[in-house]
């Protein structure tokens, strides 16, 4: 495991190209359209596998993708006073590398209904069983995943139970 603490816009132009096998992430959603090329270029420059992106569906990430997933949160009445709330978020798979197919095939659907285990630890942290089924399905043992934008670890702590070696960044701990 290789831990950083700085800009993700500074880390990711210091890798070499296709230098991990999963870019696996969940970046901040208040990135301009520039930002996200930038990103998202460094993404498949770095990458020589697949690439999975969250992004909410009002201010979606990179299109065309190869796949569109969506994970339908856990209902929740906050900020239902006066508008809709959104309850799904997008995932986003660009697809070169592993895809694991001996699994069951309720592994392999493209609507997740994971629920998130405890977001007391980090207010926007994804459920560890459904990034677990995305490591399993998209990586072999042994292989790199980069979370550039790893706030609550749970991609690391998925990595780490399978087998897999991760780099991962929080600026927050800097």
């Amino acid at each position: 495991m290789r831990k950083y603490s700085e800009d993700s816009f500074d880390l990711l132009i210091k890798f070499p190209r296709k230098s991990v096998d999963l870019v696996l992430t969940d970046p901040p959603y208040n990135f301009t359209k520039e930002e996200k090329r930038f990103i998202h270029g460094q993404f498949l420059r770095i990458c020589k596998g697949t690439v999975i992106v969250f992004s909410p569906p009002k201010s979606q990430w990179i299109l065309p993708a190869d796949q569109y997933l969506f994970w339908i949160k856990p209902i929740s009445t906050k900020n239902t006073s006066k508008r809709y709330s959104s309850f799904v978020e997008m995932i986003f798979v660009y697809s070169q590398g592993v895809w694991n197919t001996g699994r069951h095939w309720s592994q392999y659907t493209n609507v997740f209904m994971d629920l998130v285990d405890d977001a007391k630890l980090h207010p926007h942290r994804k459920p560890p069983s459904l990034i677990e089924r995305l490591i399993l399905n998209h990586s072999n043992k042994g292989d790199m995943i980069l979370d550039p934008f790893s706030g609550s670890g749970v991609v690391k702590d998925m990595a780490m139970r399978h087998g897999r070696e991760c780099i991962y960044n929080d600026i927050e701990e800097a």
